[in-house]
């Protein structure tokens, strides 16, 4: 349970610092200069779409977490079988968010290489989860994440894979 719950994180893909949201002028101006294909606004992008994401799964939002897949997305979480398609994703992220509470939670964006309308992204991720009845469990790990810009020029995540650094037990 502890690993599988571990790697969540790279659904956060996981992967900006702060949690916060760019006001909409900012968020017109990325989306002009992503859709020209420039590496820092994908980048940008990226990072402010997990920010969003880490901050829904802090709250238990796992509807507003799942905005953040494409419909046929694919999640592959240590210890279970891949999350395939949207329903799927929903599932697990339900899941998932009924088994812990996440708390302190970041994930930083180490690199993404960008090719056309693909971006893939890797990154790590620290946080603390709570299990519903247990003691808090300190997390580490890194993730790889595989985004497509989307018609209205936004990136959403097709391809999600993470692991814990932890040792298993």
């Amino acid at each position: 349970m502890r690993t599988s719950l571990s790697t969540l994180v790279v659904l956060l893909v996981v992967s900006p610092s702060a949690c916060t949201s760019k006001p909409a002028a900012q968020e017109t101006t990325a989306t002009a200069s992503v859709a020209q294909g420039d590496p820092t606004a994908v980048r940008a992008s990226i990072e402010s779409a997990n920010a969003r994401f880490l901050a829904a799964l802090q709250k238990g939002d796992t509807a507003t977490a799942l905005l953040s897949y494409t419909d046929d997305a694919v999640v592959m979480m240590p210890n279970d079988k891949a999350w395939t398609g949207r329903d799927a994703i929903a599932k697990g992220l339900a899941a998932f968010a009924s088994q812990v509470t996440i708390k302190d939670g970041k994930a930083t964006t180490s690199d993404v290489t960008l090719s056309g309308d693909i971006a893939l992204e890797t990154g790590t991720y620290e946080w603390n989860m709570v299990p519903k009845g247990g003691k808090p469990i300190h997390d580490v790990g890194k993730y790889l994440t595989a985004w497509k810009r989307q018609a209205d020029g936004s990136w959403r995540i097709i391809r999600d894979i993470n692991n814990s650094d932890m040792p298993a037990k």
